[in-house]
């Protein structure tokens, strides 16, 4: 009686089938670039907006500590004028700068909101005004004007604004 020797080892189907999952298991655990780009597109986009923060702190000066209620009122031009890269349009609301975005971002972010809101000492409308940005925390003792409209996804904000 001959008896028949069995082959040990894995045959090329199951090697192939380790390898995929391993490749697969490998893109999974790659970082993802899309969020770090789009923070530096924000980072852009309010340092484009900057100048502006001087418009809305004048009005609130010359106005005894009262915010603009718009971008006529703050000396600024229409909402859609203001545009940039990713800036689709800058409007203001009550001292607030909303941010609607657009343009060369991705189809998903945009008319997304970032909300740029003015920080004040109440009752003190000669102390000076800070900003923060998204949903950053409200300095204690001091009060932020309007509301904050921020949809964007917190991995998409820049670290100062979170």
């Amino acid at each position: 009686m001959k008896y028949r020797q069995q082959s040990v080892g894995f045959s090329l189907l199951e090697l192939m089938v380790v390898i995929a999952i391993i490749a697969i298991l490998a893109t999974l655990a790659m970082p993802s670039n899309v969020g770090r780009i789009t923070q530096k597109r924000m980072v852009e986009t309010i340092e484009l907006v900057e100048p502006y923060k001087a418009y809305v702190a004048a009005s609130y000066l010359a106005n005894s500590g009262t915010f603009p209620a718009d971008n006529a009122a703050a000396g600024m031009p229409d909402p859609d004028k203001i545009k940039g890269n990713y800036l689709r349009k800058l409007e203001i609301r009550d001292g607030v700068m909303h941010l609607t975005l657009g343009q060369k971002l991705p189809a998903s972010l945009h008319d997304k909101i970032l909300s740029i809101r003015p920080v004040y000492v109440k009752d003190e409308p000669s102390a000076p005004i800070s900003w923060i940005c998204g949903n950053e925390k409200v300095p204690q003792g001091m009060f932020a004007a309007g509301t904050n409209l921020t949809d964007l996804d917190v991995s998409f904000l820049p670290g100062r604004c979170r």
